[in-house]
């Protein structure tokens, strides 16, 4: 019993030697700083505190990385130290690429399995990166193509559940030179994967477990696996347009699952080495597609004829409280028509402590809100509006 709980305060450790957590942290804080930048940038306030990002992704990082663990666990899946040494490289040049887009399972497991179906007998000075050289070349293929496959279902879980939890607003500039709203779903998670890691002298096998791995003996290790999600927004709503990206996501992990398999079933590597692929090529596909969608899709936060249009609402404000959503209109605040965001603050002026709006939502239907302002609402009451304003449009020319 001192054995295995030696064994997995070592696993413990693993997750806060590797260099990927440090790095992957880092990343984390500088995405959240460069989201307050763009909103500030865009508004002159942001929509959310820096830190109201990083912690956002607390919790859901581990409640997905328990889940991936237990399925792991029950499994048996191993993975060499050099197969962690081969995906943590992948990651980091997916991370040297700044765009948060590429931080996904697919792409560093993609990356991984493949690098390892071609890599030569190499013979190097050092005996650590010879040891992980051949821990590469004799990768257990099926142990990492469900690992793979686990690592990108957690993706799906994590985009569909939060990734529309707090998307950023931001004012855009069109190919024609006009200026539009738009939503960003920008998070990055960092979910702990406890896995076995196969070595001589360690925890026996009970029977038949580890059912992937076979009869070798044991410890464990905890991986951060590092997702995220960069998806610009522009012609629907952010929810909506989120969902739609974990459905592709889920498609990809059932075609690549397909693959695993197959190589299974067959005996044939190239077949998980070719379902690795897959999942690179479909992960940078969706990327693409999400380009595609901002080039041919009609603009859903365009400039009304009439009144302010809403691209974002600041939580816990008198807007979000009155339940003003993104691309709603406003017409008249305190029964005055407004046209720019100084007719929305002289009409707020003339009644203070009270605030009481026309709104015309998304589907032309005509509602009224009303509510009390409090000392801590701000001047908009915490509503973020594409506004043609010397300031916004000085910010457009820059951006």
């Amino acid at each position: 019993m001192a054995d295995i709980i030696g064994f997995i305060f070592s696993g413990i450790a693993t997750f806060f030697v590797n260099p990927l957590l440090y790095l992957l942290l880092i990343a984390l804080f500088l995405y959240s700083a460069q989201r307050v930048r763009r909103e500030r940038r865009s508004f002159r306030v942001k929509a959310y505190g820096m830190f109201n990002t990083v912690f956002a992704s607390v919790a859901p990082s581990l409640l997905v990385g328990l889940a991936a663990t237990i399925v792991l666990l029950v499994a048996g899946i191993s993975l060499t130290p050099g197969v962690m040494a081969l995906l943590s490289a992948a990651y980091v040049i997916t991370l040297f690429t700044c765009r948060q887009s590429f931080l996904s399972p697919a792409v560093a497991g993609g990356l991984t399995v493949l690098a390892a179906y071609f890599t030569p007998t190499l013979q190097t000075p050092y005996s650590l990166i010879n040891g992980w050289i051949a821990d590469i070349r004799t990768i257990d293929y099926v142990s990492f193509g469900i690992f793979l496959v686990v690592g990108m279902l957690a993706e799906t879980a994590l985009v569909y559940f939060w990734g529309a939890q707090q998307t950023s607003p931001r004012l855009i500039s069109s190919k024609r030179g006009g200026l539009i709203g738009a939503h960003e779903a920008c998070q990055l998670w960092i979910a702990p994967l406890f896995f076995l890691v196969p070595i001589p002298g360690g925890i026996p096998s009970v029977g038949n477990w580890p059912f992937v791995s076979g009869g070798a003996s044991f410890s464990f290790a905890i991986f951060p696996l590092g997702v995220g999600i960069a998806q610009l927004i522009t012609h629907a709503m952010p929810q909506p347009a989120v969902r739609q990206t974990a459905h592709w996501l889920m498609a990809l992990s059932g075609i690549t699952a397909i693959f695993i398999a197959a190589g299974y079933l067959l005996h044939l590597p190239l077949l998980i080495a070719l379902g690795g692929a897959a999942a690179l090529v479909g992960r940078l596909l969706l990327i693409w597609y999400h380009r595609h969608l901002r080039k041919t899709r009609p603009f859903y936060y365009l400039m009304p004829n009439r009144g302010l249009r809403v691209v974002g609402t600041i939580p816990h404000s008198l807007g979000a409280r009155m339940g003003i959503i993104p691309g709603e209109e406003i017409l008249r605040v305190n029964d005055s028509e407004v046209g720019s965001v100084g007719d929305f603050y002289e009409a707020l002026q003339r009644h203070a402590a009270y605030c009481k709006l026309e709104v015309i939502d998304r589907f032309g239907e005509q509602r009224f809100e009303k509510g009390p302002i409090h000392e801590d609402d701000n001047y908009k009451i915490g509503l973020l509006f594409l506004e043609g304003d010397q300031w916004n449009l000085k910010q457009k020319t820059n951006s």
